[in-house]
């Protein structure tokens, strides 16, 4: 590829390069329309064979889509893809931190790894959800930003698969990774998400000893000692190494796939649990027996609250050297790591087709990567609220709405993904006449036709927005009942609170949306003549929605199917009020009397009641029911919900 650096790829000026490898080229670019620095990978078509380059590159067009879609706090995030002179590029955000293959070379403290990486098995716990597999787990594929913060990226080698099987997304030899961190099963090609939990595990092996667990100067010299030499304890390494972290780290990386953690959330709780200094499953009887039988003696064996460096069974343990043997089989185990013959089959492709081998294990930079698009740069360190007492039952999801009225059912998606209902033209009655005639009594107002989202925006869906560089963080990352909200991915589609209503105009413009008026709004959760107290009717109940007494704090977007408004939108009474463009003013509602202005002083108006307004009574999440609120406002009550002219 000829030099470009100072050239334009579209809006991208080239200012650098960042780095070289075999099948891509990175470089440094700034956005010119952003105004920011980006990432650009460029796929180098010398690469490949001639023969084989136009599927590359059809594939690669398809995971780019694919995978950009995705939406995770610890994934660096595609932003946008493209072509120069037949070589195809990604975008991405650019990260000055570096990567923790950096700050490796000497024993981490196993705290401080721990808890480093939680956001990366968090991460692998999204995608894997995703059905997508990373298959390159490594400290150079673990950046960090400024202020250190991982981000997992380099999807190079990921493999989609479905529900009912595994489909390969990369062509032959593409079950390879980085040999020192490959699961032992990913060798024959069978890598599945709990491959991703031995690679992370071999990461945190040597974070906390400053060794990995096995090295050798060729792949097959690595591949037989992976395979006949037992797991070398980490307490070798590290004496004074809680028993709870050793035992972990055995199960993450034992030879059995069966014998690990059932997927990475387990993983991620259990990492968690160390932090937290809570009683890990790790400390099981299948650990305890491994040991003996690596170490050839008993183990003796202590509550974990009571362990202690210096007692004498751990001294006599960590006495004990391994056996050079490797420990017979556990019983149970679904799936054998490969046998010594078929190891040495395996070494014999390595003979026959070494020099195929090094072209096909560098594979893993092909797509370089696809990462999916990022949520926000906040990590997760925070333990899971416990669940809140004295919840009343809510709607099944299965149920179906009980609204009369679904004229239209029309939905589509706007330029960011996001699904939004039609809601046609005409007139309806605004308002309710209560003899509170300064505020909303009753009247017929005409709306044009729109399209409103099908639900509250998302922690998840805002996030993307802060990654951008567009939005800012909300002002508040908890939520009245959970320490970590907005940066927990247990919490990712819930509604995203403590914005403002420059940060919800901000979000909505980033997708090309707006705020919807306070007309279009109770339009949408009205329907046309139907004079209703609610969206789903008149009853008023936990049934329904997210109500004062339901919950006690937020709840998950798409919970109460019964409580759809008309059109099918969800949420629009109770969970959280919702930012309008409009100014607060007297009804009759009129959109021409300057009351929509954006740059116009005064309070706007907020809508949808909220689950802790009024004391659990039904007056504060009716339809007509308006809040009047300073723009600079915010609160664990509010959020957006975005319009879209038709």
């Amino acid at each position: 590829m000829p030099e470009i650096i100072g050239q334009n790829l579209g809006r991208y000026k080239i200012l650098e390069l960042v780095g070289k490898g075999g099948m891509a080229t990175v470089y440094k670019a700034y956005d010119t329309h952003l105004e920011r620095e980006v990432a650009i990978k460029i796929i180098r078509r010398e690469a490949f064979p001639p023969e084989q380059l136009e599927v590359i590159l059809k594939r690669f067009e398809r995971e780019a889509k694919s995978l950009g879609g995705l939406l995770h706090p610890n994934i660096v995030g595609v932003i946008d893809y493209g072509e120069y002179e037949g070589s195809p590029y990604l975008v991405m955000a650019y990260l000055p931190g570096g990567t923790l293959k950096d700050r490796l070379g000497k024993p981490i403290p196993w705290r401080d790894a721990v808890r480093l990486l939680i956001p990366v098995a968090r991460a692998l716990e999204y995608t894997h959800e995703h059905n997508i597999i990373n298959r390159d787990i490594k400290p150079s594929n673990i950046l960090l930003t400024e202020k250190g913060m991982p981000m997992l990226t380099d999807f190079g080698l990921a493999k989609i698969f479905e529900n009912k099987g595994v489909t390969s997304l990369t062509a032959s030899g593409a079950g390879l990774g980085t040999p020192d961190y490959m699961a032992p099963e990913q060798w024959t090609g069978d890598a599945t998400a709990l491959s991703d939990m031995y690679s992370l595990g071999v990461v945190l092996y040597e974070m906390i000893t400053g060794h990995r667990p096995y090295v050798s100067d060729t792949p097959g010299g690595l591949l037989l000692k992976q395979s006949q030499e037992p797991l070398p304890f980490p307490k070798q390494y590290i004496p004074d190494l809680p028993q709870a972290v050793e035992s972990v780290l055995m199960k993450v990386l034992a030879k059995d796939p069966a014998n690990r953690y059932s997927d990475m959330r387990s993983f991620a709780n259990e990492l968690q649990n160390l932090l937290d200094g809570r009683e890990v499953t790790a400390t099981t009887i299948k650990i305890k027996k491994l040991r003996e039988q690596m170490s050839g003696r008993p183990e003796i064996t202590t509550p974990l609250n009571q362990i202690q460096p210096e007692q004498e069974a751990v001294k006599q343990i960590q006495a004990t050297p391994p056996s050079e043997s490797p420990p017979p089989p556990i019983k149970g185990a679904k799936k054998k790591f490969p046998t010594l013959p078929v190891v040495l089959g395996a070494l014999a492709l390595f003979v026959v087709c070494g020099f195929c081998w090094f072209i096909s294990s560098r594979m893993k930079s092909l797509l370089a990567i696809l990462s999916p698009t990022q949520q926000t740069l906040v990590t997760y360190t925070d333990t899971v609220p416990p669940p809140i007492k004295d919840t009343p039952t809510v709607a099944s999801r299965t149920d179906t709405p009980t609204a009369v009225e679904t004229p239209f059912v029309e939905e589509i998606t706007d330029a960011k993904n996001v699904p939004m209902r039609f809601i046609p033209a005409g007139e309806f009655t605004m308002g309710y006449d209560d003899g509170d005639v300064e505020s909303r009594p009753a009247s017929s107002i005409y709306v044009d036709a729109f399209y409103i989202d099908k639900y509250e925006v998302t922690n998840e869906m805002y996030g993307a927005c802060v990654y951008d560089g567009v939005c800012k963080i909300p002002k508040l990352r908890g939520s009245p009942t959970r320490t970590s909200y907005y940066s927990h991915p247990d919490f990712s589609n819930y509604p995203v609170i403590y914005v403002d209503w420059m940060k919800a105009k901000t979000y909505c413009e980033w997708r090309g949306a707006r705020l919807p008026t306070e007309a279009e709004w109770e339009k949408a959760a009205r329907g046309s003549e139907d004079e209703r107290a609610y969206p789903w009717g008149d009853t008023f109940g936990c049934n329904y929605a997210n109500i004062p007494g339901c919950v006690g704090d937020t709840a998950p977007v798409n919970q109460y199917d019964k409580g759809q408004s008309p059109y099918g939108v969800y949420g629009m009474s109770g969970n959280v009020w919702e930012w309008t463009n409009s100014l607060y003013s007297f009804y009759p509602y009129n959109a021409t009397d300057g009351r929509e202005d954006p740059d116009a002083p005064g309070k706007r108006v907020a809508r949808g009641g909220s689950w802790n307004i009024f004391g659990g009574t039904g007056g504060g999440v009716r339809i007509d029911t308006r809040f009047k609120l300073d723009p600079v406002y915010y609160g664990a009550y509010v959020g957006i919900r975005c319009a879209l002219t038709k």
